[in-house]
């Protein structure tokens, strides 16, 4: 990407502010705008420039036709999920840390979810010395996977039975998989940390009830690491460009 262009970026958290940065940086325009609504009131960008975001519903892909703006969305690209995951799954041991009285190394720790988070929390969990390691997933299929790389294999569906086996509990799933039955069998001083978008998977009232604690922490990159956040971004729209507007 030779040529010097157009961004307009959505304002979302202090990753968006540092990828204007980083375009900026690298030769081209940039511009934070804020949601659609108020666009009519921001000097925008002459028609042809990109509007990067993550993921565009209905009403942003029409305000962005209306506007002349060309989109790229880079949240569902493999690339970008891969290394959002990886940035998030760092954030989920740190925050961890944050709420518990011992480290990682000793703990019997759990990862519900085999996804672009679960998979590199798991390596971490194993790599900083946790006992044991064990992911649990909804597929049988993927058990073996799980047992060949290491990880104890458990099934999302008899967590209410096994859940009580570890004192780190880490949820990747946007379902509910914490349940009152599940909550009920952790032992005292476990910690659950929710990585699943609202509204997560653990029954919170019944959390609070059983006095559990629980952590919902969402959008860790933009909280605790947004250079790295920042550039994941930059790194999947300069692809996105290159895929989508370079080869025709």
């Amino acid at each position: 990407m030779k040529e010097s262009l157009d961004f307009a970026v959505l304002r979302g958290d202090r990753r968006q502010n540092l990828l204007c940065d980083l375009l900026i940086a690298d030769g081209h325009r940039a511009q934070l705008l804020p949601e659609p609504e108020k666009w009519d009131r921001e000097n925008l960008f002459p028609p042809g420039a990109f509007l990067v975001a993550a993921k565009a519903n209905d009403g942003l892909r029409e305000s962005a036709l209306n506007h002349g703006f060309r989109l790229i969305e880079y949240g569902g690209m493999p690339s970008f999920v891969e290394e959002n995951g990886a940035i998030t799954a760092e954030g989920a041991i740190q925050v961890a840390l944050q709420h518990r009285l011992r480290t990682l190394r000793g703990s019997a720790a759990l990862v519900i979810g085999w996804g672009g988070i679960g998979k590199p929390l798991s390596a971490l969990c194993k790599a900083m010395g946790a006992a044991r390691t064990a992911v649990a997933v909804r597929c049988p299929d993927q058990l073996w996977r799980i047992k060949a790389e290491g990880y104890h294999p458990l099934l999302s569906q008899n967590l209410d039975s096994e859940a009580g086996e570890y004192d780190l509990i880490f949820n990747t799933a946007p379902a509910l998989v914490l349940d009152r039955k599940a909550l009920e069998r952790l032992s005292p001083g476990a910690l659950v940390v929710d990585l699943a978008s609202r509204p997560g998977g653990v029954d919170w009232e019944a959390a609070k009830e059983l006095e559990v604690k629980t952590v919902h922490a969402l959008a860790l990159p933009g909280q605790l690491t947004p250079v790295s956040g920042a550039i994941a971004i930059r790194n999947a729209v300069y692809q996105c460009f290159e895929e989508e507007y370079d080869a025709r």
